[in-house]
């Protein structure tokens, strides 16, 4: 073996030693730095957590007469809009509720044979006697009443 090869051989060992211990060097220092971070994270919220705690605590108690005050006005504002609102609605509801009730009359009159003049279907299962769009409808099989004074398809209850 030469000279330059034994030269190259001891250079090349070299910097692979100065790599590796290099490598060591920056691993420890990074967990000792990694170590150090997280103790002092810790001894920081040691110190905090009861400042913290006790600020927050004195904040709560701060806004409590806010809290109680506003809760007050809520309920004073609450109470002075139905106060003004109820006289406005109250009416409008009343009034939707008998256009209602007028609308659905026709719908569901019902009326009692004896006053339509079936005197047939008295007492019949299948009497229906009820008013829609203003036209009686008597039942399914004789829609304006049976013809004869005595009905076929009669049924007592």
């Amino acid at each position: 073996m030469s000279d330059f090869e034994t030269w190259t051989r001891e250079l090349t060992d070299f910097f692979e030693e100065t790599a590796r211990q290099t490598e060591t060097w920056a691993e420890q220092t990074l967990q000792g730095a990694v170590e150090t971070a997280d103790s002092l994270a810790e001894e920081m919220e040691k110190q905090l957590r009861p400042v913290l705690e006790q600020w927050a605590d004195d904040l709560e108690q701060s806004l409590e007469p806010w809290e109680t005050v506003l809760d007050q006005e809520v309920e004073r504002f609450s109470e002075e809009f139905s106060e003004f609102i109820n006289p406005l609605v109250e009416p409008l509801a009343m009034a939707l509720a008998s256009w209602i009730e007028a609308m659905s009359a026709p719908v569901a009159s019902h009326v009692d044979p004896v006053l339509n003049d079936h005197p047939t279907c008295i007492g019949c299962r299948h009497y229906y006697g009820q008013a829609h769009n203003g036209h009686m409808l008597v039942c399914a099989m004789y829609p304006y009443g049976p013809e004869a004074e005595h009905c076929p398809d009669w049924e007592s209850f």
